[in-house]
């Protein structure tokens, strides 16, 4: 058999494919072992760990019986005191629990809250400044009110011109006054009253000023035959004109003056005498004698009763007191006044220890604030006490 150089490769390509083939196999074959091999030790070891797990879990398992066992023997038995310690423990451990949970409900709610309260406190604030902003500009104007009140009314130097001796016992509540006092001299005639507007405060200021100008102009026309009562009556028209209100002519008002007034001849020494709800007491050593005003005020009123006059025996020395209702309507701590029985008293054991005036004044202010224990002043105070030369 004659073998071609072609035949002779062809053969021998095929015999290295085969060979290729066989080593491939073997190769192939060693590799499955290994990989087998390799296979088993893993699942081996998967399967010692698995075994070793279910021992061990068997074994838990076996002990967590045997506690449950002997916990149902235990409580079988009684409830020992270890047992009872730990139900205790576990309850207040609920209770903690649950009050921290309240806690902080509670303590989420406060923050709101505390949030919400800075808000209005800055608010507040905010206000505050501003109506207090606003006071000091109200209270300025209220006290140059009350420099022009006072320019209006009288000075003490004149009143002691004309008068022995004299003192003026004036606490308005508020800074300006309902109470006023005044004074005018015409010739030997010299006309003094103290008076008490309706209300305090401003209004009473504004009522006291109206008041001042209508005496003021009331005097103008003053003669021989002008007497208190007189004066009462031109006043009260005046300030009924003045405060009556078009649209409602059968309107009572309650606005109006209580007032005494004196009229003192200086030539004569004679005095007359007239009031609208305020008094007059007269005091000669330590006798006192009350003169009473006709119950009217000056202003419009149901029942107008017209004024009266009353002559007064005066001498050197007398002390006369004009008033209105501010001292006698304190209260004190009781809730109790100071009546006009107790001032008539008061003015005559004052008498009986001084006739200085500036004395007696600050006896009877030491004896309201010993009445008053701290309590609030109710009204405008005015006493004016003049002494007959």
């Amino acid at each position: 058999m004659d073998f071609t150089t072609l035949d002779l490769i062809l053969i021998i390509i095929a015999a290295i494919l085969i060979a290729v083939v066989v080593i491939i196999k073997l190769n192939t074959k060693k590799y499955i072992l290994r990989a087998t091999r390799r296979i088993d030790d893993h699942y081996g070891s998967l399967l010692n760990k698995s075994q070793n797990e279910n021992r061990r879990l068997n074994t838990i398992y076996n002990e967590l019986k045997t506690q449950s066992a002997a916990q149902k023997s235990s409580s079988a038995n009684a409830n020992t005191p270890q047992l009872r310690r730990v139900e205790r423990i576990a309850a207040e451990q609920v209770n903690l629990q649950a009050q921290q949970d309240e806690l902080a409900t509670r303590n989420r709610q406060l923050w709101d809250m505390s949030v919400s309260i800075e808000k209005e406190r800055q608010h507040i604030q905010e206000l505050k400044t501003e109506i207090e902003g606003q006071h000091r500009s109200v209270t300025s104007s209220i006290r140059y009110a009350k420099q022009i009140q006072n320019a209006a009314l009288p000075h003490e130097d004149i009143l002691n011109e004309t008068f022995k001796d004299i003192f003026l016992l004036w606490r308005p509540r508020d800074i300006v006054s309902g109470d006023f006092y005044w004074m005018k001299r015409i010739g030997d005639n010299l006309i003094f009253s103290i008076a008490d507007c309706t209300g305090h405060g401003v209004p009473g200021g504004f009522m006291s000023m109206l008041g001042v100008a209508f005496l003021n102009d009331i005097c103008v026309e003053f003669n021989s035959e002008t007497t208190p009562a007189l004066i009462l009556e031109q006043l009260r028209n005046k300030v009924i004109i003045t405060l009556k209100h078009d649209d409602d002519e059968h309107l009572v008002q309650k606005d109006g003056i209580d007032m005494s007034i004196c009229i003192l001849n200086l030539a004569t020494q004679k005095m007359q005498f007239a009031g609208a709800n305020n008094g007059m007491y007269h005091v000669r050593g330590s006798q006192l004698t009350e003169y009473k005003p006709v119950r009217n005020p000056i202003g419009e009123y149901p029942r107008m009763i017209p004024f009266e006059n009353h002559d007064v025996d005066i001498q050197s020395g007398d002390y006369i007191y004009l008033f209105t209702d501010g001292f006698t309507d304190q209260l004190n701590a009781e809730n109790h006044k100071f009546t006009p029985r107790q001032l008539r008293q008061l003015l005559c054991d004052i008498n009986a220890q001084t006739k200085v005036a500036a004395q007696q004044s600050e006896m009877l202010n030491q004896a309201l604030e010993q009445w008053r224990q701290g309590v609030r002043q109710m009204d405008d105070i005015l006493i004016g006490g003049y002494c007959i030369k």
